[in-house]
């Protein structure tokens, strides 16, 4: 029996530690260099990705924003 993932369109912060490594084409964008240290140090906690973890906040940060506005 395999264990299955969530998508990325569902990768939340708790999922990080569990969700195996997978390639995708990444999209280049400007971040301040502190932020980029900070994703770079939850990466490197979780074990997983950088990319991974800028969805997770994005998709974290989206569903914070459902419940505020009721969506």
């Amino acid at each position: 029996m395999t264990t299955r993932t969530p998508p990325r369109s569902a990768l939340r912060l708790a999922d990080l530690k569990q969700r195996p490594h997978d390639v995708r084409s990444l999209v280049n964008v400007k971040i301040p260099s502190h932020i980029a240290d900070a994703i770079t140090e939850i990466a490197t906690h979780t074990g997983t990705s950088k990319t991974d973890v800028v969805l997770a906040l994005l998709n974290t940060g989206l569903d914070v924003m459902k419940r505020r506005h009721g969506r």
